[in-house]
């Protein structure tokens, strides 16, 4: 009996064994491991702070989800948002939108709720918090009067009915599908408070957050001989767990995305077989695949932000130098690393306010060369305005803000009109010196400082260029005591949020497919900056380059009281025209996306933001590509 019981015994345990053996085996053979250069290296995957750099866009596309999305053709579809109705009752002036939320799960497995839509919304609306896209928000009741300390965040009109409800208020009525199209914005997706609010770095480390798209970050390694960041599988995705297929909402298992390589190798790589997708190209082989890749409007600008308020120096070879001319210094105070602004630029600094003439702005402007920029970056447009091609002329694809609008910026250099613009400014550029803060990983932005400084030079002024890179991070995790030594810092982006710059190089990006969500940011009141409220006189805070004109601040609330698309076309033509003669901010090029797609794969879609969605994506013969140790 002893024996048979053993016998049985050690049965179940092969039993279950293999079954556990099969499992494991299912779970990473159902599907294909993808590998691909999707994009440069990203840092930080905060959705509101995705548009600050258009690399995380690629990959918050992938493991975000939103209640709305725009398809490939410009379509509002529904994808969180189960359903969606509006009530409107004009005798009692309620205008209102209640939207019923699909069942899907966070990558923890916790149901995706109504609250996490209310959070992630007023969290963009807080009052103190820096957050561009606040505007798109302004149409829902107290939403702009909570931005600017008017209104308490209880007052906004928006609420978790129930655990799948949300009911928008509105200020009145308005023209519902531009604000569908406005919540398609990547930077208003819902978000888990209880992650967010437990630590700063949370949207920095797969450990630390939460994701609702078909992907959730696994593994990222900053090593140099083995940099990578891989994207799993969300098996909680639209789909039962319990009775469901792994595959059966999301199709590969795993994306790999390779940054070990040089430029050649990533390109020979592709070339044999050995990479399926390069979603960046990079800029030293781009023209020998400029015929043969797909092409399409990125919705972004490449801009210099000038800084207004900064004193530029006097020229004084002894300091020329990216150190003494950087407007940041980073220093180490209380176990906590932050960019501070240098004192000697409050105190004492001997120079002027230049940025502050349109003068200055417009030669600066007028010096560079639009078209040879572009045709160095292959795949760029020359800018002829702020709003790029494929933003909407009014709340549909149909027509192109920018073919309507013309073109409102020469394509050429013109260093005449450049010096004599300078000449009727008062000012000598020859006594002045300033730098160009750019991103360093960035061989575009790099490519793009590099020629924007010899014309600047032409020009006669003495210009450096100050690249930026990350850093270690070196901050205490409060949830586990430790500082952590696998996530980075991007001082690049802090030196930009602490506006400690002269002159600062940032791809401007449409929050969304409306021309409202480029230009409305430039104005005042629609800035979406943040105010220090323990001040008794505090005021609202220009446009991070401290534009603040009152012409442009009145055409934009026009296009805020009108209501129809049409009318608010016609306005924000007009406010763009505004903008390019004051020339605040200096458009370059219009970026495109220039993808490769290996035959091997099929069933990549896109979005109208996003030109790869891997979703339903299939690898042919997938399991030869699966590593041996999985």
């Amino acid at each position: 009996m002893a024996k048979r019981v053993l016998s049985l015994v050690l049965c179940l345990i092969m039993l279950v064994s293999a079954l556990a053996g099969c499992a494991q085996k299912d779970e990473n053979d159902k599907g294909a491991y993808i590998y691909m250069y999707l994009t440069d290296m990203v840092y930080d995957l905060d959705p509101a702070r995705a548009y600050e750099n258009e690399s995380n866009l690629r990959i918050i596309s992938l493991i975000y989800d939103n209640l709305f999305v725009l398809d490939e053709n410009g379509k509002v579809k529904k994808s969180l948002a189960k359903n969606y109705k509006i009530q409107e009752n004009e005798q009692a002036g309620e205008y209102k939108m209640l939207i019923e939320l699909n069942d899907t799960c966070w990558t923890d497995g916790i149901a995706i709720t109504a609250n996490d839509v209310v959070f992630a919304w007023k969290r963009v609306l807080d009052v103190e918090g820096s957050y561009e896209s606040a505007s798109l928000l302004y149409d829902i009741k107290n939403a702009r009067a909570a931005k600017e300390g008017e209104a308490s965040p209880d007052d906004v009109g928006v609420y978790a009915l129930n655990e799948t409800t949300v009911e928008i208020e509105f200020e009145g009525k308005i023209d519902y599908d531009q604000f569908l199209i406005n919540i398609t914005s990547y930077a208003l997706v819902p978000l888990r408070e209880e992650i967010v609010t437990r630590y700063d770095d949370w949207a920095k480390k797969s450990a630390s957050m939460v994701s609702s798209g078909p992907f959730r970050l696994g593994t990222v390694s900053y090593d140099e001989e083995d940099a990578r960041i891989e994207l799993e599988r969300n098996v909680y995705y639209y789909r039962d767990i319990e009775k469901d297929d792994l595959d059966k909402s999301v199709t590969p298992y795993k994306i790999i995305v390779d940054y070990s390589m040089t430029d050649e190798e990533i390109m020979q790589a592709y070339n044999d077989g050995k990479l399926f997708y390069v979603g960046d190209i990079p800029v030293s082989v781009r023209g020998s695949y400029k015929d043969v890749a797909e092409i399409t409007d990125a919705l972004s600008t490449h801009t210099y932000i000038l800084n207004h308020d900064a004193v530029v120096r006097y020229y004084d070879e002894s300091k020329f130098n990216t150190e003494t001319l950087n407007k940041a210094v980073y220093t180490i105070a209380n176990n906590k690393s932050s960019l501070v602004a240098d004192s000697s630029l409050v105190n004492g600094v001997d120079g002027e306010k230049i940025f502050a003439k349109s003068g200055v702005r417009k030669a600066l402007s007028l010096a560079l060369d639009r078209n040879a920029i572009a045709e160095a970056v292959v795949f760029a447009q020359a800018a002829t305005g702020l709003v790029p091609y494929g933003v909407f002329n009014a709340d549909s694809a149909k027509q192109s803000f920018r073919e309507v609008g013309g073109t409102l910026i020469s394509e050429s250099a013109d260093m005449a009109a450049a010096k004599a613009a300078l000449a009727e400014a008062g000012v000598d550029p020859s006594k002045f010196m300033f730098s160009i803060t750019v991103a360093a990983y960035d061989d575009v932005h790099m490519l793009i400082a590099e020629m924007v400084q010899k014309a600047w030079e032409e020009l006669g002024f003495h210009v450096a260029v100050n690249a930026v890179n990350v850093i270690t991070n070196d901050d205490e995790n409060p949830l586990t005591a430790e500082t952590p030594k696998d996530i980075k810092d991007n001082v690049f982006v802090e030196a930009y949020c602490a506006k400690a710059f002269d002159v600062i190089a940032i791809d401007y990006a449409s929050y969304s497919a409306t021309a409202y969500s480029t230009l409305s940011r430039l104005a005042k009141s629609f800035s979406g900056q943040g105010m220090d409220m323990m001040v008794t006189d505090y005021k609202l805070t220009p446009h991070i380059s401290g534009y603040d004109s009152e012409k442009y601040n009145a055409k934009m609330e026009e296009v805020y009281e009108a209501s129809d698309a049409e009318t608010i076309a016609a306005l924000l033509h007009e406010a763009e025209e505004i903008m390019v003669e004051d020339m605040p901010i200096i458009p370059i090029v219009f970026n495109q996306n220039a993808t490769l797609t290996s035959k091997e794969l099929s069933k990549v879609k896109a979005t109208y933001y996003c030109p790869a969605i891997f979703t339903k994506t299939k690898l042919k013969d997938y399991e030869k590509y699966i590593p041996a140790d999985a």
